[in-house]
């Protein structure tokens, strides 16, 4: 058994955003991930290193999660994250929460500092306070906030009366444009593969901050665990809560199968509870049961909806999605450094040893 871990920087439909912020984009993921080999590799579980990898890409400003988190209608940043341990179900989460710098952290307090499971807005804020939690200064931060005006400009002048349809057309969230929306067609995820060190080419720049960011992962003890956070959709109500940090839907960790992490349009997620739909399957493989937990969702809601990763406890790992791009990282024990990918063809852009079964 070989620690491992699988990190996605969200599903959405990767419009054009320019060739740095894209380099940016992918280094995060990487440089995520190898903070959570860093810690496997050193004999931390495996939720110690879900949290570790979703705080530094809270951070980073790269993805709609905590610094680079998406507006409200309002102009306002509302949270969402979840931690969820397989060994005993330890779960805690946190909901519409304000400008705490790392609510992932938050939500990991809920699970061992409270008899609680999920706490909300300024219920959730006041315990983060209680324990020290870093606050940022700078949420807003001017890049979010000129998106936000261009965002809802946008939104104000369209002739569109159906809001879903408004918002879609403005970033793939609530659903993506036809042109956005593809066929998940992934490579196979476990199987050694020879990069040149290279980054691939780009079928197009990519388009941060459109959904969640999330972390699965398995110990050298036999431990999976799962972590997520997220900024939810742009311009959505003040209030709104996503899947996220609910158990079934946002996660699902359990050391008898293994760990989901979710992406995507959260009404969707929530409605199929995909992510304990994908673990539930788990045994017939991750990547069968990944696609067929899209496939649940494509069937109800639509293409351009969600991505799911997921690790059985025997260290396979599987992904899907049906989104333009949803990206990606992996590490496990033998490999020098983490591989990433975005886009749904794409290879691992570093070899990838297979698990021990």
């Amino acid at each position: 058994m070989k620690p491992t871990i699988l990190l996605h920087g969200g599903a959405g439909s990767m419009k054009k955003m320019g060739d740095v912020r894209a380099k940016r984009y992918r280094q995060s993921l990487r440089d995520a991930a190898a903070l959570g080999m860093t810690m496997l590799s050193g004999g931390s579980s495996a939720l110690d290193a879900v949290e570790a990898s979703v705080v530094h890409m809270e951070d980073s400003g790269a993805f709609n999660a905590g610094l680079g988190s998406c507006l409200t209608a309002g102009g306002c940043i509302e949270m969402d994250a979840a931690v969820m341990d397989g060994a005993q179900r330890l779960f805690g989460g946190v909901a519409a929460v304000p400008g705490v710098a790392n609510p992932v952290r938050l939500a990991r307090l809920v699970a061992e500092t409270t008899p609680h499971c999920l706490l909300a807005g300024e219920g959730a804020a006041a315990l983060a306070r209680q324990h020290g939690l870093v606050f940022r200064v700078d949420f807003p931060s001017q890049e979010r906030l000129d998106e936000w005006r261009k965002k809802k400009q946008r939104l104000e002048a369209s002739a569109d009366n159906d809001l879903s349809s408004r918002l879609a057309a403005m970033g793939g969230v609530l659903g993506a444009s036809e042109e956005d929306r593809v066929v998940d067609a992934e490579p196979p995820v476990d199987g050694s593969q020879e990069g040149d060190g290279s980054e691939p080419q780009q079928r197009g720049d990519v388009d941060l901050g459109h959904d969640t960011v999330g972390a699965v992962a398995l110990d050298a003890s036999g431990h999976v665990a799962a972590a997520v956070s997220t900024g939810g959709l742009w311009l959505k109500l003040p209030g709104r809560v996503g899947d996220s940090p609910l158990p079934g839907a946002g996660l699902w960790a359990d050391d008898d199968v293994g760990a989901a992490v979710a992406t995507g349009t959260g009404e969707s997620i929530l409605r199929a509870l995909l992510s304990k739909e994908v673990v539930d399957r788990l045994n017939e493989g991750p990547e069968a049961a990944t696609r067929a937990g899209i496939a649940a969702v494509e069937e109800r809601f639509g293409v351009g909806q969600a991505g799911v990763i997921a690790i059985h406890r025997d260290g396979r790992v599987g992904f899907s999605f049906h989104t333009r791009g949803m990206g990606r990282a992996l590490w496990r024990l033998g490999m020098e450094e983490p591989a990433a990918a975005i886009w749904p063809d794409e290879p691992w852009d570093r070899p990838v040893t297979a698990p021990s079964l």
